[in-house]
């Protein structure tokens, strides 16, 4: 069985809740996305890398307008989620560090 359910279903699923929330989830969710992207399905990294540019494309928006509600949260949720797109774009998001990349990160340590 896979660990992560029917075609990466839980990974899936815990993304999208954790997508657009404005709390302590957002940081657990990236954490996690980061510590183990390795080890999902490429066909479940598409999903996630074309969904969350998606989102990044309706913050941007939303933050032109000037709009209250923000698709990808506040500055400090849209900063955890630059840091999971990091995963395929280094030179745009925040940089990952070797030990996130590996899954060795101290969940106490902040890039």
């Amino acid at each position: 069985m896979k660990p992560w359910g029917f075609n990466d279903l839980m990974v899936t699923a815990a993304f999208r809740y954790c997508c657009g929330r404005q709390t302590y989830i957002v940081g657990c969710c990236a954490d996690w996305l980061i510590e183990q992207w390795p080890n999902f399905a490429d066909s479940t990294k598409v999903l996630i890398q074309r969904e969350l540019e998606e989102e990044f494309k309706r913050d941007d928006a939303a933050r032109e307008r000037k709009d209250d509600y923000k698709p990808l949260g506040h500055d400090c949720d849209r900063a955890e989620w630059e840091r999971v797109r990091g995963l395929w774009r280094p030179s745009k998001g925040v940089k990952i560090t070797d030990k996130e990349q590996h899954g060795k990160r101290n969940k106490n340590e902040r890039t």
